[in-house]
């Protein structure tokens, strides 16, 4: 695990940008329509109509609907990586919410985003990754327990940040980085919730 991170962002101003316009490239690729294609289904007219995970789950199976979170992950994984090996810690954090704000404002015109969730999670993986760990596995658990997303994701995202303050903030200094975390969630969160009621008929929402 990267060493923790403590302190304001040092990153180079055409740096950062660059890194935000990478990830938002990446946070572009439309995994669930792509996926969607493969096996016969139009998410952007079926099921809820959302290009996430979980509609792909409900209208092609497990299997479908996992590959679409796998590519959703990696959405942010690839960027944030590239992130680490250019500008360390900050640098994970620009390439990261780019590809967040990608997956729910697509940077080629026409495409539609979706809520954004799986890309999250893989920002916050990668940007933390035993957090990240943990918050997915809880998030795992809650979902085999009441069967809900959006209850597992909610769940997920807030024992994330417990899960940091348990590895080692301890100080004004490092909970400076966490807001950078704390600000892909929150992107993520809002997005979610702004569209939560525009499913159609779905009782458990989507990712």
């Amino acid at each position: 695990m990267p060493p923790f991170p403590a302190g304001w962002p040092t990153l180079p101003f055409g740096t950062a940008v660059a890194l935000l316009l990478l990830g938002w490239a990446c946070g572009s690729f439309p995994s669930a329509v792509v996926v969607g294609r493969a096996v016969g289904i139009d998410v952007l007219r079926q099921g809820e109509g959302n290009p996430g995970s979980a509609n792909v789950w409900h209208l092609a199976g497990p299997a479908a609907g996992a590959a679409v979170l796998v590519l959703d992950l990696a959405r942010a994984v690839v960027p944030g990586l590239v992130g680490w090996a250019v500008g360390g810690y900050w640098g994970a954090v620009f390439g990261a919410l780019g590809a967040v704000i990608g997956s729910v404002r697509p940077i080629v015109p026409g495409l539609r985003g979706g809520r954004g969730v799986g890309t999250a999670a893989g920002a916050l993986l990668v940007i933390e990754p035993v957090a990240g760990l943990v918050g997915l596995a809880v998030a795992l658990v809650a979902w085999l327990a009441v069967r809900r997303a959006p209850t597992a994701t909610a769940v997920g995202f807030v024992a994330y940040p417990v899960a940091w303050l348990v590895l080692g903030v301890r100080s004004v200094d490092t909970l400076v980085p966490m807001a950078g975390a704390g600000l892909i969630a929150l992107v993520a969160a809002a997005r979610w919730a702004a569209t939560r009621g525009r499913g159609r008929g779905r009782p458990d929402g989507g990712a």
